[in-house]
């Protein structure tokens, strides 16, 4: 388990209140993690000869991607198949015109018949084979499900929209559609990141999300909220574009004790004002309780300025 960074967020001069309150609590439809699950099954059908373009193509980092070669006619689904496999190859950006395209690339693929069971053993074989080496990635479980279950839920997708994780910072930066197929551990796709590398670099934390998310304070056009991020705060880049979005001013407090570090910054309108780091100082353990911990003490300006100091 990763040693937790408490965060606090007070946002000043919110221009939205509502859509950040919803933001924060998550449950609303998520477009990308729709386009992430439909983006898998089409790339499995592809790799398996279900799905094939209107023309030749070329895919370096998985050639077989494309190995089955060109359709054998030009139907709508061949079509739609080649938008999604141009948006797939380009890395689209999974903002929300990007995903209900897709989405409709998905629809007109009419995939979502392929079930399982009307599947021919060849197309099985290749499909289980790559669930085997990704689906702790796919399946986004440590016991992920029997194949067949797996592949028909991706069927099913359409219908039943994956709700908005609790502050999703993929819905304030968008992701990439390749790195998001590719996975957490990645390894498929040669020259493409993982998610975890482009989550760190993009997100400032391996998981983009805000767990534990608490809003503490609300007022007419401000609004506090604490959540953690796993070993590291949520990156500059992110809190920028919540200023931007959301409010004129944007204070961000964050600690992580294991680790000894602490910062502060404040972002006008996207622009970033102040931004600094520190060591926590310690008190004094008590000499007599071998089990005692020392309190943090400092710096004066963390102290009541995050829920707790992570760890």
């Amino acid at each position: 388990m990763p040693n937790w960074c408490a965060n606090r967020l007070m946002f000043n001069g919110i221009k939205n209140s509502d859509a950040l309150k919803t933001w924060i609590a998550g449950g609303e439809p998520s477009l990308h993690r729709r386009a992430r699950k439909e983006g898998i099954q089409l790339f499995l059908a592809g790799c398996a000869g279900i799905l094939r373009p209107l023309t030749e193509q070329h895919y370096s980092p998985y050639p077989q991607l494309v190995s089955y070669g060109a359709a054998a006619d030009n139907r709508p689904s061949a079509q739609a198949y080649s938008d999604w496999l141009a948006m797939f190859m380009a890395g689209a950006v999974l903002n929300v015109e990007t995903c209900q395209t897709l989405h409709q690339c998905w629809l007109d693929s009419h995939i979502a018949c392929a079930r399982w069971d009307t599947l021919s053993e060849p197309e099985q074989s290749v499909i289980r084979q790559m669930y085997q080496q990704k689906s702790f990635d796919w399946g986004d479980s440590f016991r992920p499900a029997p194949v067949d279950e797996w592949w028909d839920s991706l069927c099913d997708v359409g219908s039943a929209v994956p709700a908005a994780d609790p502050m999703d910072f993929r819905d304030v930066l968008p992701t990439r559609l390749d790195i998001e197929v590719n996975g957490f551990n990645g390894g498929l796709l040669t020259g493409v990141p993982s998610s975890y590398d482009h989550y760190l670099t993009r997100y400032g934390c391996k998981w983009p999300v805000g767990y534990e998310a608490n809003i503490c304070f609300a007022g007419e056009n401000t609004l506090t909220v604490d959540f953690d991020t796993p070993w590291s705060p949520v990156g500059e880049d992110v809190v920028a574009e919540l200023s931007q979005r959301y409010g004129g001013e944007l204070e961000h407090w964050f600690a992580e004790q294991g680790c000894n570090y602490c910062g502060y910054a404040r972002y006008v309108c996207g622009e970033t004002d102040v931004y600094i780091t520190d060591e926590l100082e310690w008190g004094e353990a008590d000499p007599d309780d071998e089990d005692s911990f020392p309190d943090v003490t400092g710096p004066e300006w963390i102290i009541n300025n995050v829920a707790h100091f992570g760890g």
